[in-house]
């Protein structure tokens, strides 16, 4: 039998074979793992959560509110403070040391029956500073109120003028009798001057139907004591039958407020 010798390219196995270099043989190098940090992992969960907070927490306070008193109505300057002078109105909450409205909650043990200590328009917030303790009248002076009726005071009146307090009864010929002078006093002519200088401390509208204002004054006593028949029952007459009108002086006006 004779054997057949082929020159064709050596068969796939016997190629490889022949193709693999020279040397010894080994396993490969194995390939580096992964390592693990659980420190750095458990910082960026903090992270995230922290940031999460922190942005909730924003969001509940920029839309936090408060309830403040709102003045319902003008107030005058020297009025005692109620519960039917406000309103709730609700603000954001504000830290401001320049305005510093009040909260509802505060009414009760800090502002009733507190005296406006400046005249307060409808519509305005409570602020601090602007209601306190009744102040008492000056050593010297009187306090006196007066119902002055419509047209028969100057416009924008208001607490700090300084003004002067005529007789205008309604009709020329109204004198001690009609007017309600002292008895026994001698009738007052139509624009005596009851008294020359007072000062203003408060104003506010007449609340019993009557239309008007009611305007309180500091009157020195020597003042009110020189004042048409005996000054003060005088005063109070022409007062009792709407026969005043009050006039607004100079504020340059010399008037002492007396001393404490």
């Amino acid at each position: 039998m004779s054997t057949q010798t082929t020159d064709g390219p050596l068969s796939t196995r016997a190629t490889r074979r022949a193709a693999a270099p020279a040397g010894p043989t080994g396993d490969r190098l194995p390939v580096p793992t992964r390592q693990r940090r659980p420190a750095l992992a458990a910082l960026a969960v903090v992270l995230i959560l922290g940031g999460a907070a922190l942005a909730a927490t924003l969001v509940l306070t920029s839309g936090q509110k408060q309830e403040y008193l709102l003045v319902n109505r003008d107030i005058a300057a020297g009025r005692t403070l109620t519960a039917d002078d406000f309103l709730q109105q609700p603000l954001s909450a504000t830290n401001s040391a320049i305005f510093a409205p009040v909260p509802v909650d505060d009414f009760y043990t800090r502002v009733e029956g507190k005296k406006a200590l400046v005249a307060m328009k409808k519509g305005s917030l409570l602020s601090e500073g602007t209601f306190g303790e009744a102040i008492t009248p000056a050593r010297g002076l009187a306090d006196l109120s007066l119902t002055v009726p419509e047209g028969q005071y100057p416009d924008g009146l208001a607490a700090g003028d300084i003004v002067k307090v005529v007789y205008t009864p309604k009709t020329s010929g109204q004198g001690s009798g009609e007017g309600g002078t002292s008895s026994g006093a001698r009738p007052l002519p139509r624009g005596t001057t009851l008294v020359a200088a007072a000062y203003t401390t408060g104003v506010r509208a007449n609340s019993s139907g009557q239309g008007g204002v009611v305007v309180t004054i500091q009157v020195k006593d020597e003042d009110l004591d020189e004042s048409p028949n005996d000054g003060l029952p005088a005063l109070a007459a022409a007062n009792a039958n709407n026969s005043i009108t009050v006039v607004r002086l100079d504020p340059t006006h010399d008037y002492d407020k007396g001393s404490r």
